[in-house]
């Protein structure tokens, strides 16, 4: 739902996007620093060394900064907090350690041992040696291990990458999975840190501002900015490029605090930002298909900004929405529409070039909640659909604005936060929810046929996605609470089976049915049983792909028809 609140979760995975195949490199750069990228990093280490400040206590101490740092940039700020909050940890835990815990380490003599290097039994015990060359007892000599590891670090053409934002408690990244669909296998390759709280995420093959052309993932944050991360680059500490954000031109060197110095509340507010930056957090984002290099973002300041990447310029500001704005998405053919949507309780369809020139000229669509999710049915470029945050899902003809719906689903009890059109197989459409369940429905000619339920361990579901390669059109990725990525093939559904050319037979999938009975679980409805409980119940029938239910289910679905003009 709205940015605010998602900081009250430990731990999730708040949006995930796939990666097409064989866009990844093969075996990715190890990072290099650059001296102007070491000199910043020997700054902010400065920083992170400052000693607490008498007087403060854990409750206070990320709120203060020094008065002689009021127009600091607040980079500064938030490391100076979270190195005060480092230095109390640590002064704690040296405090709960006794003289006599630390006295058999001999600390204070420590630099005054002799006899070189102390082995794991001491300077008499075991001895150790720079390499197998130099032990008179080993005849081997050393293997160059560098070939595995770069075996086990490749990425080969037929893996599939889902690229998920994960944050844990004040932790934040982007890890990139593999998803190996052959053996079923799902695992983090690598993961990048991020410097503010993740909300949504892009994939994009775009060239930066030096000229290169790689593959890149852009990240909205809870800050005002947009990262974008080079996808080829293992270790990077930095991004290739931030859209927004903070104007860092004029920064001076950052430092600890002095004694003496008064202290005042520190105010986010007064941080010059860059000229076109959004001026809160980023909510959504979406790649211009046609034209790589453009990119549009969404925020909760209430505008829509279309950017020029490789030059990390602000083209156009849309003002059309009166309340954040959730979501957005280019249209896939029409090269100047986009379909928005706002807590305003509106969704929107708009000629770019006319909106920006007049915010009027937008056309909007009522609902009956604040928007959650809006997408284009990739099947009929005049429809679209928009899940709101009381559950509902509504269709809609793009050609008539303020028209009722084509029609409307009661898809979940809660928020539907997740919604997603399959690109490669027309008409299958997965809602998630923080019902915890993601649902599956036939919207094929305008008519909805509700096709199962799958309930996900981790809780709520905050997002889903269809992988967009055309050997596992039926695979569905899934994030929500907990942290966990879920990655599904639908094709285990049978009302799926049934309605889709997928190839596959119910024979396929007799030994998913046969586990699930033994485990005594209803096999008329998956959501009667956990995600835990589903991938038991696969992994015993050596199926590679969790069962559901059998039984299609009534659902609460309103049918408007054809609009008129």
């Amino acid at each position: 739902s709205g940015s605010e609140d998602v900081r009250g979760l430990l731990e999730m995975i708040s949006s995930l996007a796939w990666m097409p195949r064989g866009k990844a490199r093969a075996v990715p750069n190890k990072y290099e620093p650059t001296d102007a990228e070491m000199e910043q990093m020997r700054k902010e280490a400065r920083v992170l060394g400052a000693a607490l400040p008498p007087g403060l206590n854990d409750e206070d101490e990320e709120d203060w900064e020094d008065m002689s740092g009021s127009d600091d940039d607040e980079a500064a700020a938030t490391a100076k907090a979270k190195a005060i909050k480092q230095a109390s940890k640590a002064a704690k835990v040296a405090k709960s350690m006794g003289d006599d815990d630390l006295a058999e380490y001999n600390l204070d003599d420590y630099d005054d041992e002799e006899g070189g290097v102390i082995g794991v039994l001491g300077p008499a015990g075991l001895s150790v040696f720079a390499s197998n060359d130099q032990d008179p007892y080993v005849t081997l000599p050393d293997e160059d291990d560098d070939s595995d590891l770069e075996e086990d670090n490749m990425i080969r053409p037929s893996d599939a990458i889902i690229l998920a934002c994960h944050t844990e408690e004040d932790a934040h990244t982007l890890d990139v999975y593999v998803y190996d669909d052959s053996e079923g296998t799902l695992f983090v390759h690598h993961d990048l840190m991020l410097n503010a709280f993740p909300l949504c995420v892009a994939w994009m093959d775009t060239a930066t501002k030096d000229g290169a052309v790689g593959s890149f993932a852009a990240i909205g944050t809870m800050d005002t900015e947009i990262e974008l991360w080079d996808l080829d680059c293992i270790d990077r500490m930095t991004p290739a490029a931030v859209l927004g954000g903070v104007d860092k031109s004029g920064e001076g060197e950052a430092g600890g605090g002095s004694k003496g110095k008064k202290k005042k509340k520190v105010n986010k507010d007064k941080a010059k930002l860059k000229e076109g930056s959004h001026k809160d957090a980023v909510l959504g984002l979406s790649w211009h298909p046609q034209q790589r290099h453009v990119m549009a973002s969404a925020s909760a300041d209430k505008t829509v900004k279309i950017w020029d990447v490789p030059q990390e310029k602000c083209l156009h500001t849309l003002t059309h929405h009166t309340d954040k704005v959730q979501a957005l998405q280019w249209h896939p053919t029409q090269a100047s529409v986009m379909l928005t949507g706002s807590f305003d309780r509106n969704a929107s369809v708009c000629d770019v070039r006319a909106t920006a020139a007049d915010w009027k000229a937008a056309g909007k669509w009522a609902v009956s909640s604040d928007v959650e999710c809006v997408a284009w049915d990739p099947q009929s470029e005049h429809q679209f659909l928009v899940s709101t945050d009381n559950g509902t899902v509504t269709c809609h003809d793009a050609r008539y604005a303020g028209k009722d719906p084509i029609f409307t689903i009661g898809a979940h009890a809660d928020a539907c936060t997740g919604l997603a059109l399959n690109p490669l197989v027309p008409g299958l459409l997965a809602t998630a929810s923080l019902d915890k369940s993601v649902k599956l429905w036939d919207i094929r000619g305008g008519k909805v046929e509700y096709m199962g339920t799958r309930t996900l361990d981790f809780g709520q579901v905050f997002c889903c996605s269809w992988c967009n390669d055309p050997a596992t059109p039926y695979v569905l990725a899934l994030g929500g609470k907990d942290g966990k990525v879920v990655v599904w093939d639908t094709v285990s559904n049978t009302s799926v089976r049934q309605s889709f050319p997928t190839g596959k037979k119910d024979a396929d999938y007799e030994g998913v049915d046969e586990a699930l009975e033994k485990m005594k679980l209803d096999g008329e409805d998956s959501s009667d049983y956990s995600d835990s409980e589903e991938e038991e119940a696969i992994q015993k029938a050596k199926a590679g792909a969790p069962s559901t239910d059998k039984k299609k289910k009534k659902v609460k679905v309103k049918t408007g028809g054809k609009p008129k003009k």
